[in-house]
């Protein structure tokens, strides 16, 4: 499991949500937000937050939920 931050997309995306664990370095993250779902790809940085290393995925794309 790996610590991700979000960086980058829509600025109303708060701080501690943009703090995620994922599975797979090589998968987009999904942010669902107001009927669409925010796209992040890790950019292949990591940072240090909080004293982890920590995987930075950079927003790429919004697209709209299927209906």
């Amino acid at each position: 499991m790996f610590k991700a931050v979000l960086v980058g997309g829509p600025v109303a995306i708060d701080d501690q949500d943009r703090i995620r664990r994922t599975d797979s370095l090589h998968e987009a993250i999904k942010y669902h937000r107001y009927g669409g779902y925010e796209h992040f790809r890790h950019s292949g940085a990591f940072v240090w937050l909080d004293g982890e290393q920590t995987a930075v995925f950079e927003w790429t794309a919004r697209t709209a939920v299927a209906e």
